[in-house]
C-alpha cells in the first residue's frame, strides 16, 4: 500500500522549505555585503548640511563598495532630520542619478539654499537645490578635472580665497577606477577649483592640480587655519598604495597664500598609513592641532604656534597614546561641555570616546557606540540644544542617533 501525504502536510513542508531558503538567502546576502563592504577605497562617509532649510542639520551619506578593478555599488542617501529623534531617507541612485564616488554640500549659487556636489571621477557634478517639499535637486553643470584620468577620491568645499564663493578641493585616492593592467603605474593626483562667474552668472571655475600632492594617495584631508594667518590651509592624511609613483605614507601640510594657492610646508609627518584627520585646538593654546587616525588608533600632532610661541603651522608628535584597531574616522568636539576638544575614534563596527583633560592628554571612556561596517558616522547638533550628537546610518536600512545629555552621557535612539 502506497503512503501519500495529505495536501495540507505537503503544502506546509513547501512553505517551511521556502521559509528556510528565504532566511538563508537573507543572511547570506547580508554576510556577502559585509565581506564586500570591507574591500575598496572609500566607504560610508557623511557630511552635514541643512538641505531643506528647516533650521536643523541633515546628513548626506555616501556609500561606495568596490571590488578589485570595478565599482560594485555606489549610492547617496539624504537623511532628513525630522527632529524628535526621527530621520527620513531619500536614496539617490535610481536609473537617472549617478551617485559617484564622493559627495558634499554647499550653497554654490548663493541663493540661500544648500546644493549638492557629486564627484564622478572625471568631474564634479553640481546639482542645484530646487527647494520645495520634498526637496529636489537638478543637475546644472559640471566641473571637469584638470586631467581626464578617472580615480577615486574625496571632496572638500569652502571659501579658499576670501571672495565669498564656494571653492573646492578633490583629493585623489587610492587607485584608478578602471585599470586594464593591474601591474600598471597608477599615480593619483589632487586638484582644486576657485569659483568665478561670467557675465551671465554661469560658474566659470579656475582649475589647477595640487602639485604638492602629486602622485600621493590622500585618504582624507581637512581644512583649517594652521599657521594663524586668517586663511584655510590643508592637512592631508596620506597612505602608501601598493602601486603608484609615490609610496611615502607621510602626511603633508599645505599652506594657503590667501589667494587659494597651496604651498608645501615641507613637513613629512609620520611613517604609517593615515585613514582620517580632524583639526581642533586640543591643548587650548590658540591654534589648531591634528588628530590623525590609522590602523593602530590615532596620532596627535601638536601645532607649535599659539601660546607655545613656536612656529605656527609646525607640528610635533604628542605623547598621547590613543590606541584602537582599524580607525576609519576621527572627530574632535566638546562632548562633555567642559570647554575642551574630546575625541571620537571610529573603527569598523564601533566608536569610542576619549576624554581630553584640556591639555591634550586623553583618557579612554567606557562608552561604546556600536554599528555595522556599512554605517557612516556624523557629529552635529541634531536637536538644536547646543550640544553635539552622534548619528550613524546604513544606506536606507536604518539609522541610529545618540543624543548628548550635556554631561558626557548619551541617550540612544535606534531604528528599526
Amino acid at each position: 500500500m502506497t503512503s501519500r501525504r495529505s495536501p495540507i502536510v505537503s503544502g506546509g513542508l513547501k512553505v517551511l522549505a521556502l521559509l528556510i531558503i528565504g532566511i538563508f538567502a537573507y543572511y547570506f546576502w547580508d554576510w556577502t555585503l559585509s565581506i564586500m563592504d570591507l574591500k575598496g577605497t572609500f566607504h560610508n562617509t557623511a557630511n552635514m548640511a541643512d538641505l531643506d532649510n528647516d533650521g536643523d542639520m541633515d546628513v548626506i551619506l555616501q556609500n561606495v563598495r568596490n571590488e578589485s578593478e570595478f565599482t560594485a555599488f555606489a549610492v547617496i542617501t539624504l537623511w532628513f532630520n525630522q527632529r524628535n529623534g526621527n530621520f527620513t531617507a531619500k536614496r539617490l541612485d535610481d536609473y537617472h542619478y549617478e551617485a559617484g564616488w564622493a559627495s558634499n554640500a554647499a550653497d554654490v549659487d548663493n541663493d540661500e539654499d544648500t546644493d549638492l556636489l557629486v564627484y564622478q571621477g572625471y568631474y564634479v557634478r553640481i546639482d542645484l537645490n530646487q527647494g520645495g517639499n520634498p526637496v529636489e535637486f537638478k543637475a546644472s553643470q559640471s566641473i571637469d578635472a584638470p586631467k581626464q584620468e578617472a580615480q577615486f577620491g574625496s571632496m572638500l568645499l569652502d571659501d579658499l580665497n576670501h571672495d565669498g564663493l564656494t571653492d573646492g578641493i578633490v583629493l585623489g585616492c587610492c587607485s584608478r577606477i578602471f585599470t586594464v593592467d593591474p601591474e600598471a603605474d597608477t599615480p593619483n593626483f589632487s586638484w582644486k577649483w576657485l569659483s568665478a562667474s561670467d557675465s551671465l552668472g554661469k560658474l566659470v571655475p579656475q582649475k589647477s592640480t595640487l602639485s604638492a600632492l602629486d602622485g600621493l594617495a590622500v585618504q582624507a584631508a581637512s581644512l583649517g587655519d594652521l599657521d594663524s594667518d586668517g586663511d584655510l590651509d590643508l592637512f592631508a592624511a596620506v597612505i602608501a598604495p601598493s602601486l603608484g609613483r609615490n609610496t611615502d605614507p607621510a602626511d603633508r601640510v599645505l599652506f594657503n597664500d590667501g589667494s587659494g594657492n597651496f604651498v608645501d610646508s615641507g613637513q613629512r609627518l609620520g611613517d604609517t598609513d593615515s585613514s582620517s584627520v580632524a583639526l581642533g585646538d586640543v591643548d587650548n593654546d590658540g591654534d589648531l592641532d591634528a588628530l590623525v587616525g590609522n590602523d593602530n588608533g590615532a596620532l596627535l600632532w601638536l601645532n607649535q604656534g599659539g601660546a607655545q610661541n613656536g612656529q605656527a603651522g609646525t607640528f610635533v608628535l604628542s605623547e598621547a597614546n590613543i590606541l584602537g584597531k582599524q580607525t576609519r574616522a576621527v572627530f574632535l568636539t566638546d562632548l562633555d561641555s567642559d570647554g575642551d576638544q574630546d575625541a571620537l575614534i571610529t573603527g569598523l563596527k564601533q566608536a569610542v570616546i576619549w576624554w581630553n583633560d584640556g591639555q591634550g592628554k586623553f583618557t579612554k571612556s567606557n562608552q561604546r557606540f556600536r554599528f555595522t561596517n556599512r554605517h557612516g558616522l556624523a557629529i552635529a547638533d541634531f536637536d538644536n540644544d547646543g550640544l553635539p550628537d552622534i548619528f550613524a546610518a546604513e544606506y536606507t536600512n536604518d539609522f541610529r542617533v545618540w543624543y548628548n545629555q550635556g554631561d558626557g552621557t548619551f541617550r540612544s535612539i535606534l531604528f528599526p
